[in-house]
């Protein structure tokens, strides 16, 4: 334990976590998107994804134990997130008590410059994910425990609320961006010869979860798909 206290308390070890929390999220964010695009196969497949989920493990320890299990997990993991940037911050800050000047270059892009107030959204656009569609609250339609479907066919129905969480999948993804990089420095696998390839699979990647999520509640909102 006191080996794994003295990483963290290293700026390395700090980076590590960050890194690694980072990568947990994002590997929610896929499974997430694919669960979410099988409202594009109907109402029955939806819902009887979103029930298999709550199923998983039940005899073992009971009705989506093992959901929450899940959900704990990721709260924690961005919990550490948050709190790891922090104290990273104020020890690099501690570090280097005189400022001093750097050039500017393009690499400073404005996700880069973002990322704080990027990080502040994203948390409380989970705090209300969570409230909206896990526990029925805040929400302007009839929230039904268990119809999955019908109920963000309802939500997405709303024009405000559609456009809401299209806006702020713009956020996570341009969040993501800067964050996949991050992680490629942290782990040493960004080197000048390959550097160009890496940045273009965090921008591929990035996009492809923007249209993946996005394209739910514009299908919805639109009629493509649900009953308006």
């Amino acid at each position: 334990m006191n080996k794994l206290q003295q990483f963290y308390g290293t700026a390395v070890g700090k980076k590590f976590v960050v890194a690694i929390t980072g990568i947990m999220m994002a590997g929610f964010l896929v499974m997430h998107m694919i669960g979410n695009l099988k409202a594009f196969a109907g109402q029955e497949k939806l819902d009887h994804y979103a029930a298999y989920l709550r199923e998983i493990g039940q005899d073992l320890f009971g009705h989506a134990t093992v959901l929450w299990i899940a959900r704990v997990v990721l709260i924690g993991a961005v919990v550490a997130h948050i709190v790891t940037i922090v104290l990273l911050t104020k020890q690099n800050r501690k570090a280097r008590p005189v400022k001093y000047h750097v050039k500017k270059t393009f690499a400073a892009t404005f996700a880069a410059r973002m990322m704080a107030v990027s990080g502040v959204l994203l948390l409380a656009f989970i705090i209300v994910h969570l409230a909206q569609f896990t526990f029925g609250m805040w929400l302007p339609t009839v929230y039904e425990e268990g119809h999955v479907y019908d109920n963000i066919s309802k939500a997405f129905g709303v024009a405000w609320l559609a456009c809401f969480y299209i806006f702020m999948m713009f956020i996570v993804c341009m969040h993501l961006c800067h964050g996949f990089w991050s992680f490629f420095q942290t782990m040493g696998i960004d080197n000048p010869d390959r550097n160009k390839a890496l940045r273009a699979l965090a921008v591929a990647v990035s996009v492809i979860l923007f249209i993946g999520f996005s394209i739910v509640p514009m299908a919805f909102l639109t009629g493509m798909i649900g009953s308006r």
